[in-house]
């Protein structure tokens, strides 16, 4: 009990749990890596990024997921070549 008479334990719990989600968020953001591209015929010539959404643009034959971000030409800014 704090000298108010009321007990610490929310604030305690609520600084547990926060702390928590914090190291998680930070290890997240540290060890998350976009994936490679694969070591296929497709993607072992070199490149432009404009040429990745021939394949993987809207309605193409290996679409990017509804959930990736929307980087128009930029797929070099975060894939590497495997």
């Amino acid at each position: 009990m704090t000298p108010a008479g009321r007990p610490k334990t929310p604030l305690v719990v609520f600084l547990v749990v926060g702390t928590a989600l914090a190291v998680l968020l930070v290890a997240y953001t540290i060890l998350h890596r976009p994936p490679r591209l694969p070591a296929d015929a497709d993607h072992l010539r070199p490149q432009q990024a404009g040429d990745c959404l021939e394949c993987h643009g809207p309605g193409k034959r290996s679409p990017r997921k509804p959930n990736h971000p929307p980087a128009e030409s930029q797929c070099f800014n975060c894939h590497e070549s495997a």
